[in-house]
């Protein structure tokens, strides 16, 4: 399950910095519903298409620590 996770990160990462080399931004966004829950939302609008992908907390704080990651986000907080 671990190199299924970590595969998983390893190919958003590639995304990710494919959309910033493309002068674009990858934009992930906390929302809270009415319950309190969360749930984060990475977007990333490229040429080639768009990718949308959820993410538990841990997985973000993984992706987040991977090479070029933090800098090429863009943080939103957004109530749902």
């Amino acid at each position: 399950m671990a190199l299924k996770v970590f595969r998983r990160l390893r190919s958003l990462q590639r995304d990710i910095l494919a959309c910033q080399a493309e002068g674009r931004r990858a934009c992930i966004s906390r929302r809270v519903n009415p319950a309190g829950e969360h749930r984060l939302e990475l977007l990333m609008e490229r040429l080639a298409g768009r990718r949308v992908s959820m993410l538990q907390a841990a997985e973000f704080e993984l992706l987040a620590n991977l090479p070029g990651v933090r800098d090429a986000l863009e943080f939103r907080d957004e109530a749902a």
